[in-house]
C-alpha cells in the first residue's frame, strides 16, 4: 500500500459521488471513480488493479475539481496501473500515433508546442514526414478521431498544431535534414508528386543518389495542380519541396515517361532501382448522356485549370456531381470563379459522403447547396449548350459486403444549370506502358506486392495512388515510406528509413490537471476568414494559430503517452508531476 503514500486522506471521502458524476467515462466498462477510491481505502487494490478499470481513466482531473474535500484522486488511480498484470498494460504507441499512417510522434510535438518550442516540434515531425506544413493544412487527421481528449470533451487540434509548428519554423529558417554518407547506389523516381517526393526524401536520407523525373514544368503533382490555393498556397508547397531537394536530390522537369524516356533507358543509364510514382493525374470519365454538351466540365481538369489560371469565369447556376473532397473543392472553386449558386449532388446520404466532415461544414458555411442520395441520369441541353441535369434517386450505394454497387429507384428530379461539373474520381494516365517489359497493370493500377511495393518487372517499384488508388496525402506518404524501405533493402541497406524513436519528450513540470477547469477547456478554434471574405478570391481560408492560441490548445493534451510508458509507471510517486 506504500505505493499510494498516505491514504488516510481518503478518510475525508464522503462517498458523495461528485467525482463519478463529473467523470466523462463513468459507466464505460463499469468504470466508477467512487468504487475505486473505496477499494483502495479498504486495501482491496488487487480487485481493481487486475481489471481494465485503471486503463479507462483519461487522467483529465475533472474528478479532483469536483471533489468538495479536495482529495488528490489521480494520486490514487495512477499507481494502480503499476500493480496491474503485464497483460493488462497497454503496449505500443498511444492512440494518436497508432492511428497516424506515418507514425508521427504526435504527443511529443504537441508537448513541445505547449512548452513554447515550435521549432523543435517541427524538427520532431520532420523525422517522420517531409511535408509538415502541407499536412497541417490538408491531412484528414485520423489521429484526432482517436485522441483520448475526445473522450473528455473535444480532441486536441493536432492538425492545426502541426501547421502552426511548420509555419513558425519557416520564419526561423530551419536547417534541413542531412543525408547519410553516399552509398554509391542510384535510384530514379518517376513523378514529383507527394509519393515520389516523399520516397526521394527517405531514400536520400539513407545516402542513395536520387534523381526525380517529372512530366510537368513544376514539381508537386496533385498538391500543386489538384488542391485549390485557398486550401494550400503555392508558397507552402515550394518551401517544403525546396527543403526536400536541398538534401541533394536531382530534379528534372518536363520529362514525361513514354515521351522523353522509358524504363529501358533508365536501366541503361545505370539506375539500380526505379520507383514509379505517377499518381492519378486524369479525371475519371463516366458514360453519361449529354456529357459532350458545351458547359460540361470534369472535376480534376477544372481544378487544374483553375490552379494554373486557365479556367474561365463562370456565371449562373453550377451543379457538381460527386461526394468527395475533390467535389467540394470543385464547388468552392466555382463560387470563386463567379457562379451565382452551386449545388453538389452525390450518390451517398450525407453521413456516408466520403468528403471529410470538416470540409463539408466549410462548404455549407459558404453557401453550397447539398443534394444527397441522387445520381446523374442525363445532362439536359438545348442547341448544344447545357440547360440542366436530370437526377435519379439513389437507394443504396453499397451492397451487403460494402462493395460500391449503387442501386436506384424510380424517383427523378431536375435541376436547372448553366454548368455541370462531374467530379467522380481520378484515373491514371497509362499511355507510357510498353509492350512486353512493362509492369503488370490491373483495373487501371500498377500491380505491386503489398509488402514490398515491387512490380512484376525486376528492380521496378511503385508507390502512391497509381498503385494503391485514391487516398489521402498521409496515406501516400506512408506508402512511399514502405516503398523506400523495400528499395533500400533491394540496394543492400537495412530498410530502416526513420531514425530510432527516442525517449518521450519530457514534461516541463507542469501538471495541467491540477489547474481548476482543465478538463472543461474547450478546443481552441483555428482562425479562419469570414465566409463572405472567402468567396471574394483564392486567399487561404484557414489561418495559423497565434503563439498564445497554440500553447493554450497544446496544453489540453492529456499526455497519455507518458501515462502508458513503462518507465513512467515504475518511477511515478504520488505528488510528482507526470
Amino acid at each position: 500500500m506504500d505505493i499510494f503514500g498516505d491514504v488516510s486522506v481518503l478518510r475525508t471521502c464522503e462517498q458523495c459521488g461528485c467525482c463519478s458524476s463529473a467523470c466523462p467515462l463513468t459507466g464505460v466498462e463499469g468504470f466508477n471513480v467512487r468504487r475505486i477510491l473505496r477499494h483502495v481505502e479498504l486495501g482491496l487494490v488487487d480487485e481493481i488493479a487486475r481489471s481494465p478499470l485503471p486503463w479507462r481513466c483519461a487522467t483529465c482531473g475533472r474528478c479532483e475539481t469536483a471533489c468538495p474535500n479536495g482529495v488528490a484522486i489521480l494520486d490514487v488511480i495512477r499507481p494502480l496501473r503499476a500493480l496491474a498484470p503485464a497483460a493488462l498494460i497497454p503496449t505500443g504507441p498511444p492512440p494518436c500515433v497508432e492511428a497516424c499512417p506515418a507514425e508521427i510522434d504526435v504527443p511529443g510535438y504537441v508537448r513541445l508546442i505547449a512548452q513554447g518550442q515550435p521549432e523543435r516540434a517541427h524538427e520532431l515531425i520532420l523525422e517522420r514526414v517531409p511535408f509538415p506544413g502541407v499536412l497541417g493544412r490538408i491531412c484528414p487527421h485520423p489521429c484526432e478521431a482517436v485522441c483520448r481528449r475526445g473522450e473528455v470533451n473535444e480532441p486536441v487540434a493536432i492538425c492545426a498544431l502541426k501547421r502552426y509548428a511548420a509555419d513558425r519554423a519557416a520564419e526561423a529558417a530551419p536547417v534541413a535534414p542531412r543525408p547519410a554518407p553516399d552509398t554509391g547506389r542510384r535510384v530514379a523516381v518517376v513523378g514529383a508528386g507527394p509519393a515520389g517526393l516523399a520516397a526521394a526524401f527517405y531514400l536520400r536520407k539513407k545516402g542513395h543518389a536520387v534523381t526525380v523525373l517529372e512530366g510537368r514544368d513544376r514539381p508537386g503533382g496533385m498538391l500543386r495542380h489538384g488542391v485549390p490555393g485557398f486550401r494550400l498556397p503555392d508558397d507552402v508547397i515550394d518551401r517544403e519541396i525546396d527543403r526536400i531537394l536541398a538534401l541533394g536530390i536531382e530534379l528534372h522537369t518536363a520529362q514525361q515517361l513514354g515521351r522523353d524516356f522509358d524504363l529501358d533507358r533508365l536501366e541503361k543509364d545505370g539506375f539500380d532501382a526505379i520507383l514509379l510514382a505517377t499518381g492519378l493525374q486524369a479525371a475519371r470519365r463516366i458514360p453519361l448522356e449529354g456529357a459532350e454538351l458545351d458547359g460540361v466540365l470534369w472535376g480534376l481538369d477544372f481544378l487544374t485549370a483553375a490552379r494554373e489560371g486557365r479556367a474561365s469565369r463562370l456565371a449562373g447556376r453550377v451543379v457538381v456531381i460527386g461526394g468527395g473532397d475533390v467535389a467540394l473543392d470543385v464547388a468552392l472553386t466555382a463560387l470563386r470563379l463567379g457562379a451565382a449558386a452551386v449545388t453538389v449532388a452525390c450518390l451517398e446520404d450525407r453521413h456516408e459522403m466520403p468528403a471529410h466532415p470538416h470540409e463539408l461544414a466549410r462548404a455549407l458555411e459558404e453557401g453550397i447547396e447539398l443534394q444527397p442520395a441522387w445520381g446523374p441520369a442525363r445532362v439536359r441541353g438545348d442547341g448544344g449548350r447545357v440547360t440542366g441535369i436530370e437526377l435519379v434517386r439513389c437507394t443504396s450505394v453499397f451492397d451487403e459486403r460494402r462493395r460500391f454497387r449503387p442501386t436506384f429507384g424510380d424517383e427523378r428530379a431536375r435541376l436547372e444549370a448553366d454548368h455541370v461539373i462531374l467530379a467522380v474520381g481520378q484515373a491514371a494516365d497509362l499511355a507510357w506502358l510498353e509492350a512486353g517489359q512493362s509492369p503488370a497493370v490491373d483495373a487501371g493500377r500498377i500491380v505491386i506486392d503489398p509488402e514490398t511495393a515491387a512490380t512484376s518487372r525486376p528492380g521496378v517499384f511503385a508507390a502512391g495512388e497509381g498503385a494503391t488508388g485514391p487516398g489521402a496525402l498521409i496515406e501516400a506518404i506512408a506508402h512511399a515510406k514502405r516503398a523506400a524501405r523495400a528499395i533500400d533493402r533491394h540496394l543492400g541497406g537495412d530498410g530502416v528509413v526513420d531514425p530510432p524513436r527516442g525517449a518521450p519528450v519530457a514534461a516541463d513540470g507542469r501538471d495541467g490537471r491540477r489547474e481548476r477547469g482543465f478538463a472543461d477547456r474547450r478546443r481552441v478554434p483555428a482562425p479562419a476568414l469570414d465566409p463572405a471574405e472567402r468567396r471574394a478570391g483564392f486567399a487561404e481560408v484557414e489561418q495559423r494559430y497565434t503563439d498564445a492560441q497554440a500553447v493554450e490548445e497544446a496544453c489540453r493534451c492529456l499526455d497519455c503517452d507518458l501515462e502508458r510508458d513503462p518507465r513512467f509507471l515504475r518511477e511515478y510517486r504520488p505528488g510528482e508531476p507526470p
